[in-house]
């Protein structure tokens, strides 16, 4: 069994590994010193590649041995100078004990994972391939790896739906049906956790964090929303953290050391309409061809929220610089020079996702952010989730996406959602909070209160910051007779590196 999970780890993410090495490859260019470096390299394994092709014969053999010799010194050189080429060479040759080194005291690393089995249909013994799902766990303090045989995908993605259904139909109901929209919340809920959690609770009995690599559609379910007994899981142990991949957990070294926060909200649209719904909502999931027609609302929320995190943030880290682009000055071009330089991103503005004919085939054009001007320039306003991936973001410790939908893309066995979230991750944010589903500009504003209070207030982890921020925002609304329902405090979650 952990022959199985090895390959299931190496296997993961694959596709953002590779975009994520060919992105950082592109960044290390700016350094002169390294690009030289990378030339030579290449150059010289060219001409390895060439003797090794050729006539054997004593100086041929000779003349190789050096070739191989240069070449290997150009290489070591480069992973001195380059701590992103360290962090690749780290990641490719990872193993469980690699894992196991680098997990916390008390946790679990439990891994999903699709796969297709063998479903017999007749006493003939004809079978049917059947998508399934299945739970690899592992634990720091043994070489032991538990695995869990969870049931067909189909089951399980039905009630997926079921519970996403529920809080759209709560994020634009206005309040009215809340008591029925949660009771199918919890319905859909509770059998979705007896298929996946409760299978797995052999495993978490000594467990205070629980590191989640989710597969297929569990990349959008918010696990601390499941319901247990009258509550639900963020009532109870362990706290709940995801993953992107199994790698996560391994350190990048990253050298650089940023300094700061960089806050972008209420962004001058122009032209921008109110519409009649009941809630602000920070985002839009529309067909490629009504998007050049798409207008975007104001989001007034978001510049106190903004404003608030600012002031909270030199009340926290005085040494460290708040810098504030809001109305005309939020643009796209001012993000993309300012965001490498911060420690930590937080950007409160309308997000999309668009339908999976868009994007010539390219997930990471399909989703993005919104920018000043958007509704009379749309071209120098948008930013896809691929642009995002090219900017280098190496030391950023926070990416925070205040928008509808931000966990949101396509989903890819395997691979996780290709998006917004992954395209930050790829650039090289350390750690990215995002949205399962349309947030209301509100609500978001008080929960980024509490959120950045429990992290650099607190100075939780980032999963426990996280984790507690949705616990206190469900104990609130049930102390002061609101709706409970997950929708107002269980669709933002934390993603990447738990510190």
């Amino acid at each position: 069994m952990p022959a199985a999970y090895q390959e299931v780890v190496r296997s993961r993410a694959l596709v953002a590994e590779e975009m994520a090495q060919r992105e950082a490859s592109l960044n290390r260019r700016h350094d002169p010193a390294v690009q030289s470096l990378e030339e030579a390299f290449e150059a010289e394994r060219r001409q390895v590649l060439a003797l090794q092709r050729s006539a054997a014969s004593t100086a041929t053999a000779r003349a190789l041995a050096d070739a191989t010799a240069k070449m290997e010194a150009t290489e070591g050189e480069l992973a001195k100078q380059s701590a992103a080429f360290r962090t690749d060479e780290r990641l490719r040759t990872s193993d469980l004990a690699d894992l196991r080194r680098n997990m916390p005291p008390s946790s679990v690393l439990i891994s999903y994972a699709t796969y297709t089995r063998y479903k017999p249909i007749s006493p003939r013994e004809f079978f049917q391939l059947t998508p399934a799902y299945m739970a690899f766990v592992l634990h720091p303090d043994s070489g032991q790896v538990a695995a869990y045989d969870l049931g067909e995908a189909r089951p399980i993605e039905e009630l997926v739906k079921r519970m996403r259904n529920s809080a759209d139909a709560e994020a634009h109901g206005g309040g009215l049906g809340s008591a029925r929209n949660e009771r199918e919340y919890r319905v859909a809920g509770e059998a979705l956790r007896k298929l996946i959690w409760d299978p797995l609770n052999p495993e978490l009995t000594h467990a205070k964090l629980a590191l989640v690599v989710p597969d297929g559609v569990l990349n959008l379910v918010p696990f601390s929303a499941l319901p247990e007994g009258s509550g639900y899981l963020v009532e109870h142990g362990p706290v709940i953290h995801l993953l992107t991949s199994e790698r996560d957990l391994v350190p990048d070294d990253a050298t650089q050391k940023k300094s700061g926060l960089l806050a972008i909200g209420s962004p001058s649209f122009q032209l921008a309409h109110l519409d009649a719904s009941p809630a602000t909502l920070r985002g839009s999931s529309v067909p490629c061809d009504a998007f050049s027609k798409l207008t975007f609302n104001p989001l007034p929320g978001s510049l106190r929220e903004v404003n608030d995190i600012s002031s909270s943030w030199q009340r926290w880290n005085s040494s460290e610089p708040a810098r504030l682009l809001t109305g005309e000055q939020a643009t796209r071009a001012e993000f993309v020079r300012s965001a490498s330089a911060a420690r930590v991103l937080h950007v409160a503005t309308h997000a999309f996702v668009l339908q999976q004919n868009c994007g010539d085939g390219n997930p990471l054009l399909r989703s993005g952010l919104v920018f000043a001007g958007a509704n009379t320039n749309r071209d120098a306003s948008i930013l896809t989730a691929q642009q995002i991936a090219s900017l280098d973001l190496r030391g950023v410790d926070w990416a925070v996406l205040s928008a509808c939908n931000t966990g949101n893309g396509e989903l890819r066995d395997g691979e996780g959602v290709l998006g917004l979230q992954r395209s930050f991750r790829v650039a090289g944010a350390r750690s990215v909070v995002m949205t399962l589903w349309p947030v209301d500009d509100q609500v978001t504003r008080h929960f980024m209160h509490v959120l950045y209070t429990e992290r650099f207030g607190a100075r939780a982890t980032t999963a426990d910051a996280v984790w507690n921020s949705a616990r206190k925002l469900l104990l609130e609304r049930r102390a002061a007779g609101q709706s409970t329902h997950p929708w107002y405090w269980a669709g933002f979650v934390g993603a990447g590196d738990w510190k």
